[in-house]
């Protein structure tokens, strides 16, 4: 970690990353002999350092804030080992999830700089660029010390991936690649469309408005009791793709790229949602969500019996346990705990076609979006830099040091399982206690060892039509004015859309919200993504 006085912040770059002699005390008239010049004093001189690679004999230390689910415990074993390994001392900054943003600003504050960072969306690479909190990271030092992992970013994964690391022309975060792009979970409670008679999963967004209100008002539970309610906030994104669009994502749209939330068709998924809303259909606190607190992919609403149909979390989560020592699968086991009977009759559809045959939901970009960036002082210690990438290239560097750096030990952790050769946990393991441990510090997963090691998990999503449906967002970019307007204008759209949905505003509201997210900064932001979106057709 480094700490900045209290001054703004700003740096001078690191010099040039290479390799020189130190000559001293030479005379002016006499000529010199680079190779065997020596300084006043007789003793020939030795090289300078190369910068751009660690120090062998040193052991650094390196801060990291990390984006863990639960607390990396400052002794946790793989830290240890990791540590030991790499010769490397650890300091992790332990923070929550929910209060990302707020406990880093803070940090950041008080002249506090992780030397090595998870940096959450474009917006946040940029903002940290612009607040000089990161350190350019040169090419050709990442080339030279972690070479398979810069294949894997700008070659294997993504082609060209690490332009999305870029602000201007400068590197300044590495981009973590989705090996496989799966959408978002469409999860029904099966016994819930036995009870009400529902024998075929809903396929047309009719057939999905049926669903809904026999879930509401024909008693899916059979307590005697009018409690239930069809959907939350997650599922309501199945209603907007039926009509085309998602809300807060970049989409094109006749060869120009647009912005979903204020596309015509919008007006009509409002439009059925707030009559839900008013029939009591959607759940009236889908304000504040389906979770409510614990792992971010919990949905308390649909575990608690509130709601019938969710698309929180990710497919992973929801999966069943495969086969012995399956990692993921948190949902469906949480349900296990909490319900048993519900855990395995749980239907997996798709998203709802629209009028035009339109259907989807979210589903990743080829780059997730976020990225590890370096603290602005590395620039003065480019050889930490070079260790930290060092660290991770050795993590990614084979099958076996990747499988390590994600569960933990062999032997003691995990296992091949005998049967299918997949890796699996043992002796108690699971996700949550190694991360506790320490496999956190490796925010990578090689396409090919990622889809070597879980192959039965794709294979199931496969099965269940996850890779059909899907929505990524086109804008794979920080846009230059992003962070002066993004955040009111989606104050802006959540206060427009939240007014719509409960009848505090007509639905003829939409097209003032939309007149007024151009003024205030929107159509600056369509600009700039159409003139990224030029350069890249």
């Amino acid at each position: 970690m480094f700490k900045l006085a209290n001054k703004p912040i700003s740096f001078l770059l690191a010099g040039a990353l290479t390799t020189g002699v130190a000559l001293t005390g030479c005379s002016q008239n006499a000529p010199v002999n680079p190779e065997t010049a020596t300084p006043q004093g007789g003793q020939t001189s030795a090289p300078a350092a190369d910068k751009s690679i660690p120090d062998p004999a040193k052991r650094y230390k390196i801060s990291v804030a990390l984006n863990a689910v639960v607390p990396v415990d400052k002794d946790g074993e793989m830290l240890k080992y990791f540590g030991d390994k790499f010769n490397t001392d650890y300091d992790v900054w332990n923070i929550e999830s929910n209060k990302w943003d707020e406990i880093l600003n803070l940090k950041f504050a008080s002249g506090e700089i992780p030397d090595q960072m998870f940096v959450k969306g474009f917006t946040g690479l940029q903002k940290y660029v612009k607040q000089d909190l990161l350190a350019e990271i040169p090419e050709e030092m990442v080339k030279k010390n972690a070479p398979n992992l810069y294949k894997e970013l700008n070659e294997t994964a993504v082609k060209d991936g690490l332009k999305y690391g870029k602000v201007g022309s400068k590197l300044y975060g590495l981009p973590i690649p989705n090996a496989v792009r799966n959408r978002k979970p469409i999860v029904w409670n099966g016994i819930w469309l036995n009870n009400v008679g529902i024998t075929k999963t809903p396929e047309t967004i009719q057939e999905f408005e049926e669903a809904m209100y026999k879930f509401a008002n024909d008693d899916p539970d059979k307590n005697g009791k009018k409690d239930t309610y069809g959907l939350s906030q997650t599922g309501m994104q199945a209603v907007y793709g039926a009509y085309g669009y998602l809300p807060e994502i970049w989409q094109e749209r006749d060869g120009k790229l647009v912005y979903g939330s204020v596309q015509p068709e919008v007006k009509q998924a409002l439009t059925m949602l707030s009559k839900w809303y008013k029939d009591k259909v959607l759940d009236p606190e889908f304000i504040t969500g389906e979770n409510q607190g614990g792992y971010y992919a919990f949905t308390h609403a649909f575990f608690n019996g509130r709601i019938g149909f969710s698309s929180i979390g990710e497919y992973y989560t929801w999966k069943p346990v495969l086969y012995p020592g399956d990692s993921k699968s948190e949902n469906y086991l949480e349900l296990k705990k909490i319900k048993p009977e519900l855990a395995d009759k749980l239907v997996h559809g798709l998203p709802p076609k629209g009028p035009e045959g339109k259907l989807g939901v979210s589903a990743p970009n080829e780059v997730n979006g976020n990225f590890i960036g370096f603290g602005k002082q590395l620039e003065k210690e480019p050889d930490k830099m070079a260790k930290a990438l060092q660290n991770l290239e050795a993590m990614n560097k084979s099958y076996d040091d990747f499988l390590t750096s994600i569960f933990g030990i062999q032997g003691k952790h995990w296992e091949f399982n005998k049967d299918n050769g997949f890796p699996g946990f043992i002796n108690g393991a699971d996700a949550k206690m190694l991360v506790k441990m320490g496999v956190m510090l490796n925010p990578f997963e090689p396409k090919e060892f990622t889809i070597k090691r879980a192959k039965p998990r794709f294979d199931w999503a496969d099965q269940n039509q996850y890779n059909v449906g899907g929505i990524s967002n086109s804008l794979l970019t920080p846009l230059a004015s992003e962070s002066k307007y993004k955040e009111e204008l989606l104050k802006i759209e959540k206060e427009a859309f939240i007014s719509i949905i409960t009848g505090d505003k007509p639905i003829s509201y939409f097209d003032e919200f939309v007149a007024r997210w151009k003024k205030s900064g929107g159509e600056q932001l369509e600009k700039e993504a159409n003139e990224w979106f030029a350069t890249i057709k």
